[in-house]
């Protein structure tokens, strides 16, 4: 039977006490950490030299902050408002300073996209890992004590759910039960926290399964909410291109982020406005109009027979989705469920709205282990059977000409975020039959006022081989490169390439003597103002709104974000700041007083704060007028 305790001091005593002084603590990754377990044990730990404290996670999550200050002027009000009650974890405070005890140390295998590329600590301590592999990394480690966020409610009593995060602890939870029998000291932890939805499958688990549990009586700390962000045009142009190719009656893996909104909106686009989908498809640079679509099977018709979600992550999007109606393909004969998934992170509402599921609907969806749901190992023949037609998406920050994916750091082996379980995904895709990998990505970013084309013909460094090459999808359209040889590649890619950047690259190509000599542009019609052009038409215009899914963000704060994303964009180069500038100086000084009351900006003193404000409502005024994206 569990002991329970209202105090976090004492339960990290009691750790210690039954571990001994060497802690290797694993932590699930997003909302599920256990914040008051483990800064108990950091304080111990910190106070107690002797005490040797190792914690193994992914994806700490902290208060967002802005890096200039128009940019804390935006987050700051935000901030007080979504993130005032999220205790940051002690451990996280400690890294970010790169101040952590030397008897404390913190790995992760998957973090904050872009937080720490300047963080030492963190880059030197980062474990490059497959999701799926992460409980062999920590059994490998010496973990002894594991330590998660649990949800209870009055109908399960005896019970607690591992709610958003079953993914890797329940994966440790046999191997735990082994160290038991061979004498072996280890200790399961559960937090309470009663915000938490009570999500049922492998997730629902009675009390005897934790050895100590913290709950402090309803002081509860809300969970941490990520708001969904805009999604212009080229990724709804992206979003609609995969679309067009989940089968109905097959099996999905969605991500997060504006792409994988954009890919839950354009489904359900397809769902109940055919007609409007067929229209945008034939319109885009490589639709169907194309004859680069040629070769692949175009799906344009509603989900009559629906779709079965298997997911490492539940995120807004996936959840859509199953409002929707369009997840309902139970998994098989003997599983009701619509949803396998490992992990679930969102915005406040998506929280929200899995607390207030009828029990009906709370049972389709099977919170389970990340080996289950990232591998066929384990009753391999049933999983073949469950993922039927599979479409596994994610998203890619690089490419190159020959198929190879860079998703999670850069050529200088500093990590933007992690391999997570993408490989996981695109490995099994080669496994199953009818199985399609597909990897998003956006064909070109623009960083201090220069435009690069994320379609490289090489790069130094890849998360998924060549060799594991399948589908690539961009603004531009779909490169189908499995089974190709590589100048049938490069062609595919370059189809999916701006228009700007296809001659130097195919020019590359022809150099290392992969493609035949010719200078002809592949695809001349892929230009970001073509993709603009199609959403700016009046009759489609209303089918793609800027938050698809809803969002965190007030009103103001969605005009805000617009504004001051296109304000970052025009005054990347001096020349462009110059002109922007003298193009705002002119300008009215009243109008868009609530955004100017949340920056702070109703009241100015001085030239300065004179000229932010100049800018700011001018590029309110731009972006209020349809010209974002």
């Amino acid at each position: 039977m569990s002991r329970v305790f209202e105090s976090a001091a004492e339960i990290a005593d009691a750790i210690v006490a039954s571990v001994g002084q060497e802690v290797v603590l694993g932590l699930p990754i997003g909302i599920g950490k256990a914040v008051r377990v483990v800064d108990a044990l950091y304080e111990r730990a910190k106070n107690d030299p002797s005490i040797s404290l190792t914690i193994f996670t992914g994806l700490t999550l902290e208060v967002p902050s802005g890096s200039s200050d128009l940019e804390n002027r935006f987050v700051t009000p935000l901030v007080e408002r979504l993130y005032s009650e999220w205790p940051t974890p002690a451990y996280a405070i400690a890294v970010r300073r790169q101040a952590l005890p030397r008897n404390i140390r913190v790995r992760e295998f998957y973090l904050r996209p872009g937080a720490y590329l300047s963080n030492s600590l963190v880059q030197q301590s980062y474990s490059s890992i497959n999701y799926s592999r992460v409980a062999t990394e920590l059994l490998a480690l010496g973990v002894n004590v594991i330590a998660n966020l649990v949800a209870v409610r009055e109908q399960s009593a005896g019970r607690y759910s591992l709610a958003s995060n079953p993914e890797v602890t329940l994966d440790l939870l046999p191997p735990f039960a082994a160290m038991r029998e061979q004498g072996k000291s280890v200790a399961v932890i559960g937090e309470v926290n009663r915000n938490l939805p009570y999500m049922l499958g492998d997730a629902d688990l009675p009390a005897e399964r934790f050895d100590f549990v913290l709950d402090t009586n309803g002081d509860d700390f809300p969970l941490f909410p990520l708001p969904n962000r805009r999604v212009l045009p080229g990724d709804y142009a992206a979003a609609m291109h995969v679309a067009s190719l989940v089968r109905d009656g097959g099996t999905l893996q969605v991500g997060i982020g504006s792409l994988s909104d954009a890919v839950a909106h354009c489904l359900i686009l397809r769902h109940r406005h055919p007609e409007i989908f067929k229209e945008v498809l034939e319109r885009l640079p490589g639709g169907t109009q194309s004859t680069r679509r040629q070769e692949l099977p175009v799906e344009t018709g509603p989900f009559e027979k629906g779709l079965f979600a298997s997911t490492e992550l539940m995120s807004d999007a996936l959840f859509a989705l199953f409002e929707a109606g369009l997840i309902k393909r139970p998994a098989d004969e003997e599983d009701e469920a619509t949803i396998h998934a490992g992990f679930l992170i969102g915005s406040s509402h998506l929280y929200e709205k899995l607390n207030a599921l009828s029990e009906a609907k709370r049972h389709l969806i099977h919170m389970t282990s990340i080996s289950s749901v990232n591998t066929l190992y384990g009753d391999e023949q049933r999983k073949r059977r469950q993922r039927r037609l599979p479409s596994f998406v994610n998203e890619t920050m690089m490419v190159t000409l020959l198929g190879a994916a860079v998703s999670d750091a850069l050529e200088d082996g500093r990590v933007v975020s992690g391999v997570g379980g993408q490989f996981d995904f695109v490995s099994m895709a080669h496994a199953l039959d009818d199985a399609q990998s597909i990897l998003m990505l956006r064909s070109t970013r623009t960083s201090g006022g220069k435009t690069q084309s994320n379609v490289r013909w090489s790069y130094g460094h890849v998360t998924v081989p060549r060799h594991h090459r399948d589908l690539y999808v961009s603004e531009f359209g779909i490169a189908a490169t499995r089974g190709k040889s590589d100048a049938q590649v490069i062609e595919a890619m370059l189809g999916i390439t701006d228009a700007g950047f296809q001659f130097d690259l195919r020019g590359k190509a022809v150099s290392a003597g992969k493609l035949a000599g010719g200078t002809t542009v592949s695809a001349p019609e892929n230009t970001l103002e073509n993709v603009r052009g199609v959403f700016r038409l009046e009759h489609i215009r209303p089918h793609f709104p800027d938050y698809p899914l809803g969002t965190d963000f007030t009103e103001t704060e969605q005009a805000l974000a617009a504004a001051l994303e296109w304000l970052k964009t025009e005054t990347a180069t001096p020349s462009g700041k110059v002109s922007t500038i003298l193009a705002a100086l002119p300008g009215a000084s009243s109008g868009h007083d609530e955004a100017l009351q949340h920056m702070g900006l109703d009241q100015v003193h001085g030239f300065s704060q004179i000229l932010t404000r100049k800018l700011l409502q001018h590029a309110l005024e731009q972006t209020s007028n349809g010209n974002q994206g």
